[in-house]
């Protein structure tokens, strides 16, 4: 009999999984987890090796998976670590997710997921979550994953409540949708993501992920606490919206966001503000938009941007037509697509604050800094500097300007 905080070896008696990448080791971790669950919780630990589930796993409450991984780790198919294979599901989004978190304190840690079936092509096949909490399973954890090619990757509250969520050191290349957050009514924190070619950098892939995957999907969920993510190679790096249960509040810090298409794209949130500080965003040629940061949406969206940096292939740093407030400060604006007259900010709707924020340009071009148009409600602008370029203002007293040079 196992006594509590049980401690089980994958590969050991009486599990026996085989690791060969070839026999079928779904039984021998499903039994291993529930007999941890039954010994009141612990740890299953899985060493190197190609694990091949034909199926999907739970992981119950108090309960751990774990693999080798002790940090986030790249993928080597000649060095597989602790590498579970998933096959189910092919074709079908919305069958059954690949890894259920089944109740609170549930943990994933040191594990790769990789999905030997999928195909390198212009359109990849749609495969379930690779992972999602259950009913219930608040304070879930991964820490040190890398989901390799997942078609969507980890889904924290889009069936049921994710409280207290905690992610650190996820890595992978999901091809549709890397992580969404919904439900979450109690702080969750996701810190070290980083989503980049790490199964392929081959053009039909790319061009796949940069017209229709997004990074990053955030909403309802309260005071969450984002830090140091990385997201190359997207339609979207991350988008704000709202699910029927509301949207996002909370704080979002070195966010660098690269060869994206709309960097933040920002539909509502909730009135307290979505807060970003050490924010990069740059295009390289990636979709038709190329806009750093867009306000859309005709419910309000409360943003606040300190410390940005916005450069490459852009049209727009900032396209603001949302109702709501946007305030963007200590920023630099480096590039933007002058060429063609392009302002490299926009302002359409709302509210705006612009302030202590630099214009440049690397070839020393001279273009339209800010473009304000008809219908916004208020812009104040306030000790820029704009470097010779030209503020145009098509909204009469709506702005206010000062300190401008």
């Amino acid at each position: 009999m196992l006594c509590a905080s049980a401690q089980i070896n994958v590969r050991e008696k009486p599990y026996r999984a085989r690791g060969d990448g070839k026999t079928d080791d779904t039984a021998a971790f499903q039994k291993a987890l529930d007999a941890a669950a039954a010994a009141g919780g612990g740890i299953v630990f899985a060493p190197a090796g190609r694990y091949l589930i034909r199926t999907h796993l739970t992981i119950p409450a108090n309960t751990t998976l774990s693999g080798v991984g002790r940090a986030p780790q790249a993928y080597d198919p000649k060095e597989p670590r602790t590498t579970l294979l998933a096959v189910e599901g092919a074709g079908n989004a919305d069958g059954t997710p690949f890894i259920t978190m089944m109740g609170p304190n549930a943990t994933l840690e040191g594990i790769t997921v990789f999905y030997p079936e999928q195909k390198i092509d212009y359109q990849p096949v749609a495969y379930p979550w690779t992972v999602r909490n259950a009913e219930k399973a608040d304070n879930i954890s991964l820490v040190n994953v890398l989901l390799v090619n997942p078609y969507r990757g980890v889904d924290l509250g889009g069936e049921t409540p994710a409280a207290r969520h905690y992610i650190r050191g996820l890595y992978g290349q999901p091809l549709s949708v890397g992580l969404l957050v919904d439900q979450c009514y109690d702080i969750g924190r996701i810190k070290e993501v980083h989503f980049w070619p790490f199964w392929t950098g081959d053009q039909k892939i790319v061009q796949y992920t940069t017209t229709n995957g997004t990074g990053f999907i955030f909403k309802r969920t309260d005071w969450e606490v984002v830090e140091d993510i990385f997201v190359w190679g997207y339609r979207t790096g991350v988008q704000l919206t709202a699910s029927k249960h509301g949207a996002m509040n909370g704080q979002m810090s070195n966010i660098n966001l690269d060869n994206v298409d709309i960097g933040v794209d920002v539909d509502e949130t909730q009135p307290y503000a979505v807060h970003f500080s050490n924010l990069n965003i740059a295009n390289a040629g990636a979709g038709l938009r190329h806009i750093a940061v867009w306000g859309h949406g005709d419910k309000p969206a409360e943003v606040t941007i300190r410390g940005a940096s916005f450069w490459g292939e852009l049209n727009q740093a900032v396209k603001w037509e949302n109702p709501g407030t946007l305030s963007i400060g200590d920023s630099r604006i480096v590039e933007w697509n002058i060429r063609k007259k392009q302002p490299a900010m926009i302002f359409n709707r709302g509210k705006v604050i612009l302030h202590d924020s630099f214009f440049s340009f690397r070839k020393k071009q001279v273009g339209i800094a800010v473009q304000v148009n008809p219908d916004v409600s208020q812009v104040l602008m306030h000790h820029n500097l704009m470097s010779g370029h030209t503020v145009e203002n098509r909204a009469g007293a709506a702005l206010l300007e000062e300190g401008n040079r």
